[in-house]
């Protein structure tokens, strides 16, 4: 199963210093799955992104309370990043915002046309991502969570490398496969003169080392 960052907020009280709220931060941070963690001594609030397959909300917020402070009004709030497509007005916008805001359970939900991004903060204990995109769904439009398209774009990134560092290796191994030969060649003491011929091996030389080699030059810079 694909992991989903998450956010989750929390009211902290107990907190008197900078030191309480550095050492909450710390505490949370070290937790295996939590992304990110931050709290606000002034709004006496936590703000942690976390992977839901890797740490349960339950453990951040036990976390919080073996440090001995308290969190009131835990009411699982967490934030979700829709893609939805399909709006082509602000009317749209409005149209999925409105419905988002209606789901029991959600207790903010902001949509931006121009990014095509419904930004939603909801009760996890009363309402699932699922809903909020049948939600969406249901008024005509497509909605996948924003991570999977990142996902997805990075993979097909990295599929387009590898198709690009599979053909410039073959392509290299062709111009190339004179020069191997001769040196082949020459560990029986056969010698074909031609193929070692400075000019030659210049010009087969030449386009690997400066045009399918450039990217090392490139990085060491």
């Amino acid at each position: 199963m694909d992991k989903v960052v998450r956010q989750k907020k929390l009211k902290i009280t107990g907190m008197s210093c900078a030191s309480c709220a550095a050492g909450i931060e710390k505490s949370l941070n070290r937790l295996e799955g939590v992304r990110q963690a931050s709290v606000n001594l002034a709004l006496e609030q936590a703000t942690v992104e976390y992977d839901d397959q890797a740490v349960k909300p339950e453990t951040i917020t036990t976390t919080i309370k073996r440090l001995g402070y308290d969190i009131i009004d835990d009411q699982n709030t967490e934030t979700v990043k829709l893609n939805v497509k399909g709006m082509t007005c602000a009317a749209c916008s409005a149209r999925v915002e409105k419905k988002l805001n209606q789901l029991p359970g959600v207790e903010k939900a902001g949509v931006n046309l121009a990014t095509e991004i419904a930004t939603v903060e909801y009760d996890g204990s009363k309402v699932k991502v699922a809903d909020l995109l049948k939600a969406v769904e249901a008024l005509g439009y497509q909605a996948v969570r924003a991570e999977e398209i990142s996902r997805d774009r990075e993979k097909e990134a990295r599929e387009k490398e590898t198709r690009r560092l599979r053909r410039e290796f073959i392509i290299s191994a062709v111009v190339s496969s004179p020069l191997m030969l001769a040196m082949f060649l020459s560990m029986f003491g056969i010698d074909v003169p031609f193929l070692h011929n400075a000019y030659f091996q210049l010009i087969i030389a030449t386009p690997i080392q400066f045009i399918i080699g450039s990217r090392f030059y490139k990085n060491a810079y």
